[in-house]
């Protein structure tokens, strides 16, 4: 079983938020994995409808879980595949090894060919968000190097004449941010892909 074009695209997008390919060891077959928060239900289910044919029936789980010793219980969401050879040119382009052997998440270099309409929708839905106030879209990198962020940005110009500029928000962490002037092109670019119940990301 082969991957369709769509979801190709769509697992671009999320792995550039936060989807995952695991493997439990460094020849093992991969599989796509990725957690949601308590209100992304929906998003949760689109995501295992799309890439059903790679997953058991056990694939759509829920669970509750703590943030705090103290805190409140809530509810998680996670989707994961079986394990497919359809998986390891993802992982060829997502992951290397750091000076220390630890296995780490990098962004592509030749990511300008890979930022489809489709696939930056689904790097919005699982980690993007609008800013009412400011009238701005955000773009959570956060686990990316200043340098690949910067790399993103350079590449969503070159393709798609978006300007966005980086923000730092922790140590060594930058996100993209999408200024007001920009949102209504970059709407124009994802919305058709953006599900219904995430419109408001994008600002509508």
């Amino acid at each position: 079983m082969k991957l369709t074009e769509i979801q190709k695209e769509a697992l671009h997008g999320l792995m550039l938020g936060d989807g995952h390919i695991s493997k439990t060891s460094p020849t093992s077959t991969p599989r796509y994995t990725q957690t949601f928060g308590q209100h992304y239900e929906l998003f949760a289910n689109h995501i295992y409808a799309l890439y059903r044919k790679f997953c058991s029936d056990k694939g759509l789980n829920t669970y509750m879980v703590k943030s705090g010793k103290n805190s409140k219980l809530y509810r998680r969401w996670t989707v994961t595949t079986l394990v497919s050879t359809e998986f390891h040119s993802f992982v060829a382009l997502y992951y290397t090894f750091n000076d220390l052997g630890k296995r780490i998440k990098i962004l592509p270099k030749n990511i300008k060919s890979i930022i489809t309409p489709r696939a930056l929708a689904y790097l919005l839905m699982s980690d993007g968000n609008y800013k009412k106030a400011q009238g701005l879209i955000r773009l959570c990198t956060n686990s990316f190097t200043k340098e690949e962020v910067q790399l993103l940005s350079d590449a969503m110009y070159d393709r798609y004449g978006i300007i966005s500029r980086l923000e730092h928000v922790r140590k060594g962490q930058y996100i993209i941010i999408i200024p007001r002037a920009e949102v209504h092109k970059f709407q124009s670019l994802v919305k058709e892909y953006v599900i219904p119940c995430f419109q408001y990301r994008i600002g509508l």
